[in-house]
């Protein structure tokens, strides 16, 4: 009887334990976090009046998906006749002779076009052309907290052992779904998924001296308090975008590092960000599972001890 009550004191101070992990879970923000570089951007330049892209938007994301982190989606709206579209897609496609002629449209680290009708095969084929003529990968981190008292997302993106910086930038686009009225929707389509909401672009400068902070970018939509701080062998930006009507879980990152020679750009490493579930960093998160683990083994341990 006296083995039974010391085993059940013992229990309930790991339950106790326990529960005031959770409590503790409950204050924590929410963090977000994302590392690579190994990720090809497919550009799509598209339209809510392209009958061809009604055809392709509705698996398109998915098959962007499900290649996971070897590919990312950024759809370009034309900035001329559709309501998604921005001065973000005219940057982006300036680069290209005849961009908006037609559409769909397709760039793979901005070669590789494709335009026209296209099916997985072609966009596959492009996929692993590109993977394999990109040389190496610069490594990227993207960590971003949320900022309940200002209604916004602070960002934090970091670009490792950059080798090769000289004429290159920096390239950060925020993607939204966004969902139009039907009245809107020429093609019939009215939810639109990996919409480019928000682009900047910042120069690496090789002469930049470490320490050295700098916030002038080449283009600027949507984000503020930016900075560029150059460390022993690595870049860092800080910035923040406010959160609009977009739902926070429909949401991403992409930053890119790219390079610019005569007029031509090609990505020299690339990773994305979801501000989902699935990709939030919370330390009690990640700490509960284990705690938990730990509490069952110490009982099976020390159950015979006690009885």
């Amino acid at each position: 009887m006296r083995g039974n009550t010391r085993f059940c004191g013992f229990t309930v101070l790991l339950l106790l334990v326990m529960t005031s992990s959770n409590i503790v879970a409950d204050d924590e923000s929410d963090n977000w976090y994302a590392e690579g570089g190994n990720s090809v951007l497919m550009e799509q330049f598209t339209a809510t009046w392209c009958d061809v892209c009604a055809q392709i938007d509705p698996w398109i994301s998915n098959f962007a998906d499900e290649r996971g982190s070897r590919l990312v989606r950024i759809a370009l709206h034309d900035p001329v006749a559709d309501p998604l579209g921005s001065s973000i897609s005219s940057e982006r496609l300036s680069i290209h002779s005849n961009s908006m002629d037609l559409a769909p449209s397709f760039w793979f680290d901005s070669n590789n076009e494709i335009k026209g009708t296209v099916d997985p095969v072609d966009l596959d084929r492009a996929l692993l052309n590109s993977e394999g003529v990109r040389e190496s990968d610069t490594i990227i981190s993207i960590s971003g907290v949320e900022n309940f008292d200002s209604n916004s997302m602070d960002l934090s993106v970091n670009l490792f052992n950059v080798d090769n910086s000289s004429n290159s930038q920096v390239s950060i686009f925020l993607l939204a779904e966004i969902i139009i009225d039907k009245s809107q929707a020429t093609n019939g389509i009215t939810t639109h998924e990996d919409v480019a909401v928000g682009y900047l672009n910042m120069e690496i400068d090789t002469n930049f001296s470490t320490d050295d902070i700098t916030s002038e970018t080449n283009f600027n939509s949507r984000f503020t308090n930016i900075s560029m701080t150059r460390n022993v062998n690595s870049f860092q930006i800080n910035l923040d975008f406010p959160l609009g009507n977009e739902d926070i879980e429909d949401i991403s990152i992409v930053v890119a590092h790219e390079k610019i020679v005569d007029g031509q750009r090609s990505t020299l490493g690339a990773v994305s960000l979801n501000l989902d579930n699935s990709q939030i960093s919370n330390g009690i998160n990640v700490v509960f599972p284990l705690i938990v683990i730990c509490i069952i083994s110490t009982l099976i341990l020390f159950k015979d001890r006690f009885l």
